[in-house]
């Protein structure tokens, strides 16, 4: 499983929906994956890509003209993985996500990097919590926060 930083606004909510617990047999709160890239550019991409093959001019369609776009390439992006267009300049807090899916928080929002780093050494990030694994090394933390990402094998 992977880790990497992201900027949020300050005091982010990270949109939560509703999951089946097939255990429990109940629906449970869970954070909404979301890749780090708002809708509208990631839809822009993929429809001049879908221009461009319908019109025979992307380079990939030579090898595989038998199949539609949909089929090469895969559907249009769907906006509900997509985070907020926020505004330039407004995402200045700090914020671990998963890699695993789109990306989920494993950390609360932060106003500076030391005190991510501080989170860390203290408590870990939400899965070492519910592992049970505990806190971070301080050394590791400031090597993450530093480099924005590590890849963490479980």
């Amino acid at each position: 499983m992977g880790r990497e930083i992201r900027r949020v606004p300050p005091n982010w909510q990270h949109p939560e929906k509703d999951y089946p617990d097939y255990r429990s047999g109940r629906m449970e709160k869970g954070y909404q994956p979301l890749y780090d890239r708002p809708f509208a550019p990631e839809m822009d991409e993929w429809y001049a890509e879908w221009k461009s093959w319908e019109n025979g001019t992307h380079p990939d369609k030579a090898d595989n003209g038998e199949y539609t776009f949909w089929e090469w390439h895969g559907s249009p992006p769907d906006p509900i993985y997509h985070r907020p267009d926020w505004p330039e300049g407004t995402a200045t807090w700090w914020q671990v996500y998963e890699t695993v899916s789109e990306g989920t928080p494993v950390t609360p929002p932060f106003s500076t990097p030391e005190e991510l780093i501080d989170y860390l050494a203290t408590n870990g990030d939400f899965w070492d919590q519910k592992r049970g694994d505990g806190p971070w090394s301080r050394a590791n933390a400031e090597a993450f926060v530093r480099r924005g990402w590590r890849r963490v094998w479980s």
